[in-house]
């Protein structure tokens, strides 16, 4: 005859009679679930947001033929606008502004548009509340958008002044834009007015095409790619957003990733949670087995615990999510200072599948990490679990060292594989292997690491290193959690670190001039005329080297690249670039140019290789001299002679000039000369090396301020499982204390001894979570990184920053174990009273 499960005997007793682990098991997977989907959220919003403007300011527009930088003649707007297949054409300029006041060197993007023709296009461009609809047509005037109505403060009626070609223009505001989804601080203007002001002659970036009806866009891209100039791309808004997307997507798959840590590290808990529980009532299981329980039964019992676990943990997950996604949001835009989509901050909207996902995500979670305890106690021997003392015994079985190998080995050949799409799903399913490999071999490690340890002469700690080389099963699970979030912090840590340590010495290698001087603070603007030419001549510059910025559409399916035209040495171009690999010059059958490593992953470019780039209305021949390290340009960069691409494009515009000093000159010196000499020069952005290196790296620290926050989520969860394992095992040995006790030991001894205890099984999870951690940056570093990136950096672990770390976590558990255990025997009178 089949029993009934007694479910209040085996679900709901066990997690009461331990409410504080059962707490903490729910309180990792909300914060899990509420990570991953905080990100999750960004991401998606951020996207979203991204194409739906792009969408909004085309307007019912079917193409758009693009092109950054100098952008292309005007002539194109006519050529198209009278072309038999097109019903309208409407032309756009686009540059960055300086604002003079109200705003010091605050950035504001212009967008210069026909009013008539983008209102014909359907284009949500024409400002609010105009009084006339011809008031934009005054080259005076402008329309903001609401972020940068509230980023400067102003009003309708309000003046603005911008440096527009070194000149202050005050410009009259007189309208709000209606609301665009991802458009930041902008502002729109007539767009003769901005060719005038900003000396742009007959240049534009973009004409918006709408097409006759019946003319598909298929047919007309393949009419008209012939005949583009070079640089331009002839999309419909949904592929300008695919390739925007599609450029963010290994770092919003990486970021997610990181998110995710801290569900696996919650997994981890509720695994230490069960497994500790499922110990504590073997008896009552094995006799519930004795009386007619199967097996699946069994396991259907410690997994309906992990569903307790799971759901009201999901649950609480979700609006903590939602919650940390508003702020973040609110706070660091969608992107989370990664440079990817606009700044400004955007508007959280629902995402109920997303939420379903990630609740989901939460429950999957908390049935892996009740699996493996209810699979290891369906398989235990009733008689044998009946007996006292087989604790230790059964952990004994649950050790499968074969499968953490096999899973080592699956490792290995995760991270040797190449990447899936320009993600390395492989390599993160690596870093996952490890973690689970860690299940099957922290037992025998832990034991073998005890059994190195010599014995003490203190009694006590002798006592305690015996109970922990009688009993490493037990000992391991309860610090299964804290190695996984030590070995993931230590992981970011390294990558980090490295990271960091690679771009300062980047920084390091490539600032070599004293001084340098930029236009503005965004890439865009430009010196005044002759600016540049003054500075060289300087009496106290010895040498200087001009800098032009343009972006270049150069590979199809992938955003622009930066074009940096440097006045450079030929002979010595590590004055300027940090080479990495290079070919003699007398070697090249073509002008040289030189291509960042991120450019070079990207493309498969090699040194001595002949590419073809577009410049001055032509496609130009350069041979690739060589390959140097640039972080500052995500989706790469390429070096060229200024005097080249003067030459080829006609353009004389300098972003910024770097000036080396005669020698013994003092920079203070040099910079009263600059301000005496240079008109206007207090609206240049001047900076030593050393401002710099502290700017961008301050910058690097606020970009990484996520990542920070998932580590220290990370080990607060890892400590919560300290606290819930240690609280379980003391509880479990309260007859073994109780026997201290009559043996003579008094409750300071007690005491001691758990602090003995600790401290070694800290130490212990310390080293084999570092361990596995610098194996997991390996990883990172050498496969993530540049299979998501396409950047590479050394290999240099912030020890001092690990030490800290290792001691911070080795009082954190040694004193949340001391805690968990004096907690655990308060409720022991027979163990904690003194004679």
């Amino acid at each position: 005859m089949m029993m009934r499960i007694p479910w209040r005997a085996a679900v709901w007793r066990p997690l009461r009679q331990r409410p504080g682990a059962t707490v903490l098991a729910m309180i990792g997977i909300a914060l899990g679930v509420a990570l991953g989907l905080a990100i999750a959220l960004i991401n998606v919003q951020a996207v979203s947001d991204f194409s739906a403007g792009l969408r909004h300011m085309a307007g019912q527009a079917d193409l758009t033929l693009s092109a950054p930088g100098p952008g292309f003649n005007n002539a194109w707007y006519a050529r198209l606008s009278m072309a038999p297949n097109v019903a309208i054409a409407a032309p756009e300029i686009h540059l960055q502004a300086i604002l003079i006041q109200p705003a010091h060197q605050q950035p504001l993007q212009i967008l210069g548009i026909d009013a008539f023709q983008a209102a014909r296009m359907g284009q949500p461009l024409i400002p609010l509340n105009l009084r006339s609809p011809l008031a934009l047509l005054d080259p005076l005037n402008i329309a903001l958008s609401s972020p940068a109505m509230q980023k400067l403060n102003v009003h309708t009626g309000d003046f603005i002044t911008v440096n527009a070609d070194g000149i202050p223009r005050r410009l009259k505001v007189i309208g709000t834009l209606p609301d665009v989804p991802g458009v930041g601080v902008m502002g729109v203007m007539d767009i003769a007015a901005v060719q005038w002001l900003w000396g742009r002659g007959n240049e534009i970036n973009q004409v918006d095409l709408r097409l006759q009806p019946g003319i598909s866009n298929q047919a007309f891209e393949k009419q008209w790619r012939p005949l583009l100039p070079p640089g331009a791309l002839l999309e419909s808004p949904a592929q300008q957003g695919r390739v925007a997307a599609d450029a963010s997507r290994a770092y919003r798959v990486n970021l997610l990733v990181l998110s995710l840590v801290a569900l696996f590290t919650g997994a981890f808990l509720v695994y230490a949670t069960l497994a500790m529980g499922v110990v504590r009532q073997r008896q009552q299981l094995a006799l519930l087995r004795v009386l007619g329980l199967r097996r699946r039964e069994i396991i259907m019992a410690v997994m309906l615990q992990g569903v307790v676990l799971g759901v009201p943990g999901a649950l609480l997950g979700l609006p903590l999510g939602v919650m940390t996604a508003g702020l973040a949001l609110m706070h660091l835009g969608g992107d989370l200072g990664a440079g990817y989509f606009s700044s400004a901050a955007l508007q959280l909207h629902w995402h109920p599948l997303l939420m379903s996902i990630f609740f989901g995500a939460g429950m999957g979670a908390a049935l892996i990490g009740a699996f493996l305890p209810a699979w290891e106690t369906s398989r235990a021997i009733p008689a044998q679990a009946l007996r006292a003392g087989a604790e230790e015994q059964s952990h004994l079985h649950r050790q499968h060292p074969r499968i953490g190998l096999l899973l080592l080995i699956m490792a290995l050949g995760g991270a040797l594989a190449p990447a899936i799409h320009g993600i390395p799903y492989l390599a993160y399913g690596a870093i996952a292997c490890l973690l689970f490999a860690l299940l099957f071999l922290l037992a025998p490690l832990l034991r073998l690491i005890v059994q190195l340890i010599p014995l003490p002469e203190s009694s006590l700690w002798r006592l305690a290193l015996l109970q922990l080389r009688g009993a490493p099963g037990r000992a391991a699970q309860s610090l299964a959690a804290v190695v996984v979030a030590f070995s993931l912090v230590v992981a970011m840590a390294i990558m980090v670190g490295s990271f960091r340590d690679s771009v300062a010495n980047w920084l390091s290698d490539i600032l070599r001039a004293d001084l340098y001087v930029q236009a503005g603070s965004n890439q865009d603007a430009l010196l005044a005329s002759g600016t540049a030419q003054s500075l060289c001549t300087l009496p106290d510059v010895r040498h200087c080297s001009p800098l032009r910025r343009i972006p270049l559409n150069l590979l199809p399916g992938h955003p622009p690249i930066m074009l940096l035209a440097r006045g450079m040495n030929l002979q010595d171009p590590g004055r300027e670039l940090q080479i990495l690999r290079s070919v003699p010059l007398h070697t090249l059958k073509a002008p040289p140019v030189w291509i960042s490593d991120i450019l070079a992953g990207i493309s498969a470019w090699h040194p001595g290789q002949n590419i073809r780039i577009p410049l001055g209305g032509q496609l130009r021949t350069v041979s690739i001299a060589g390959i140097y390290r640039d972080y500052a340009y995500q989706q790469g960069s390429i070096s060229i002679p200024l005097q080249e691409y003067q030459q080829w494009s006609h353009d004389k515009g300098i972003n910024g000039v770097a000036l080396w000093l005669q020698p013994h000159v003092p920079v203070s010196a040099a910079l009263a000369q600059l301000h005496q000499s240079i008109a206007k020069s207090r609206q240049l952005l001047i900076a030593t090396p050393r401002e710099i290196r502290h700017r961008s790296l301050l910058i690097f620290n606020q970009s990484f301020a996520a990542t920070y926050a998932l580590e220290a989520v990370a080990m607060i969860i890892g400590l919560l499982g300290v606290s819930s394992g240690f609280g379980a095992q003391t509880l479990m040995r309260r007859n073994e204390f109780a026997m201290l006790r009559h043996l003579g030991l008094r409750h300071r001894d007690l005491l001691a001894l758990l602090f003995a205890e600790g401290s070694m099984l800290s130490f212990a999870g310390i080293l084999i979570g570092g361990s596995l951690g610098i194996a997991i940056s390996v990883i990172l570093i050498a496969v993530v990184n540049p299979q998501s990136f396409h950047w590479h950096m050394g290999f240099q672990p912030p020890w001092l920053l690990l030490g800290i770390i290792s001691v911070i976590l080795w009082i954190a558990s040694t004193a949340t174990m001391i805690l968990a255990g004096h907690r655990a025997l308060r409720n022991s009178p027979a163990v904690l009273r003194d004679d």
